[in-house]
């Protein structure tokens, strides 16, 4: 059996079943959807069994071969396991109050390993990108200067949009007018910065699908 027709058999039938969603929702969009779906949650468990839960058995086999394990080795693996363990439990209203506080453990430590990854990598970088020589370094020319100043005069513009204290009043003095026009300029940078995104993701999703109409049309020919 040649396993390559095989594949590129499946891959068709399934780009196929996939595109059948353009006329509307039907029973082979939906079996595409739960292979979809099966394969992936199939493929994470076995990373996790493969690339977890069996190299840290074999660490403690390891470690007791030589002799008995440190308190700090059973503890590593011994907290998760219990922990686990615990999740499963909630079968009725007297361990419910267990389940929940084990919930409120991950959840809190998947919260707070996103905030960390949010705040430093994501924010700080981007704040370090913002703080730049206006004047250009050496071997600048003028594009480089000019993309500068629009890239500070946008973080400083959506920034102002946020000034919620600045009310709309014809009687105003000129700083809260100024304030005003800064507040609109911002939310134009917004909605460029917005518009950009939303462009950037829908290019995406053509590449995605001229990619399978290629592998389709190449079949074909």
């Amino acid at each position: 059996m040649d396993w390559s027709s095989l594949g590129t058999g499946i891959a068709v039938v399934l780009t196929l079943m996939i595109y059948s969603y353009l006329v509307g929702d039907n029973v082979l969009f939906r079996i595409a959807e739960y292979l979809l779906v099966g394969v992936s949650i199939g493929w994470s468990t076995l990373q996790i069994i493969f690339g977890i839960i069996i190299p840290a058995f074999d660490s403690v086999r390891q470690e007791t071969a030589g002799g008995s394990p440190t308190l700090a080795t059973v503890l590593t693996f011994a907290i998760p396991l219990v922990l686990g363990a615990l999740l499963l439990v909630r079968v009725g209203r007297a361990t419910r109050s267990l389940h929940n506080l084990i919930m409120a453990l991950v959840i809190g430590t998947v919260s707070a390993l996103a905030l960390a990854g949010a705040v430093f990598g994501t924010l700080v970088p981007q704040v370090g990108q913002t703080i730049v020589n206006l004047r250009g370094g050496a071997g600048s020319n003028s594009w480089d200067i000019l993309g500068n100043i629009v890239l500070v005069a946008g973080v400083l513009l959506s920034l102002a949009y946020f000034q919620f204290t600045i009310r709309k009043n014809p009687e105003e003095s000129g700083t809260a007018q100024a304030g005003v026009i800064v507040r609109l300029l911002g939310r134009w940078s917004l909605m460029l910065a917005f518009g950009a995104i939303f462009g950037s993701v829908f290019l995406t999703y053509f590449a995605a699908l001229i990619d399978r109409l290629m592998f389709l049309i190449k079949l074909g020919g």
